[in-house]
């Protein structure tokens, strides 16, 4: 039998105090929360709004299949766990393994319809970077599987061949009528002239065609796309936008503390589409 080494052991040792304090507090450690967005973004109160905007614009009911690509560290999934039923079910993939690791410790444990699973997808980040191709990566589950899929702030960190993936396997795990919302960094001809001061340029200096990145190196560290490639990879998917498309509530440059430069926000929006 192979003895734990001592590093394994410490985790264990970390993981179980701060579990002990997630049961106490009910959000995940600063370290863990660290990884998926600012700290001064409030965890707690984004989860509520992100299930409440659910429910009001995208129909979401107790008995749903609901599909959290991106999941991170249960932003959504805990507050959803208050609302759907025992017919209900919650699937929730990341490329982080220690994000699921401690969903399935601290969320499906005492909800076992709320699945999490690990996505082996490799990014151009040095914590990613083995496994599938995002371009190539196939959703781990059958067709026509869910009546709602969120991601947010998913699509503002994929290039486009691996956004254009992901829109082809949402709409594969949808049901007919299905409802897909996402948040997208999104920009058009006007949008520079309605956000003085906060140029495209400064955000997202290197341009490519039909998107920008922040770090030319890393591209999947922040995307932006033209409004003119989004719309047209909507209808190659099969997947109809429903207007209006609106800003982020989540995302939004109206949560930023004041000091703090998050000109970027500006262009967040979110999309809701719908499988015919």
């Amino acid at each position: 039998m192979t003895t734990p080494s001592w590093r394994s052991r410490a985790k264990s040792v970390r993981d179980t105090a701060e579990d002990v304090i997630t049961r106490v507090t009910h959000t995940p450690p600063r370290r863990i929360r660290r990884g998926i967005s600012p700290l001064w973004l409030d965890f707690t109160k984004t989860g509520h709004d992100q299930v409440g905007f659910l429910t009001e614009f995208c129909g979401l009911r107790a008995g749903h299949s609901v599909l959290d690509i991106g999941c991170g560290v249960g932003r959504l999934a805990v507050p959803l766990t208050n609302v759907l039923g025992d017919q209900g079910s919650y699937d929730g993939f990341d490329v982080a393994q220690y994000m699921i690791d401690w969903c399935a410790r601290n969320i499906t444990a005492t909800h076992p319809n709320f699945r999490f699973t690990h996505a082996d997808v490799k990014t151009s980040t040095a914590s990613h970077d083995k496994g599938v191709d995002a371009a190539e990566y196939v959703f781990p589950y059958p067709d026509a599987t869910f009546d709602l899929a969120y991601a947010g702030s998913l699509f503002t960190h994929l290039t486009p061949a691996a956004a254009t993936n992901y829109l082809k396997q949402i709409a594969r795990v949808l049901k007919p009528g299905g409802v897909f919302a996402s948040t997208w960094n999104m920009y058009n001809s006007v949008t520079e002239k309605v956000l003085p001061g906060r140029s495209l340029a400064t955000a997202w200096p290197h341009e490519r065609d039909h998107h920008r990145l922040l770090d030319a190196e890393h591209p999947e560290s922040n995307v932006a796309f033209d409004e003119l490639w989004v719309r047209p990879s909507y209808d190659t998917a099969g997947l109809d936008i429903v207007e209006p498309v609106r800003p982020d509530a989540t995302y939004s440059p109206l949560r930023v503390p004041r000091g703090v430069k998050a000109s970027n926000l500006w262009y967040a929006c979110t999309i809701i589409a719908r499988l015919p």
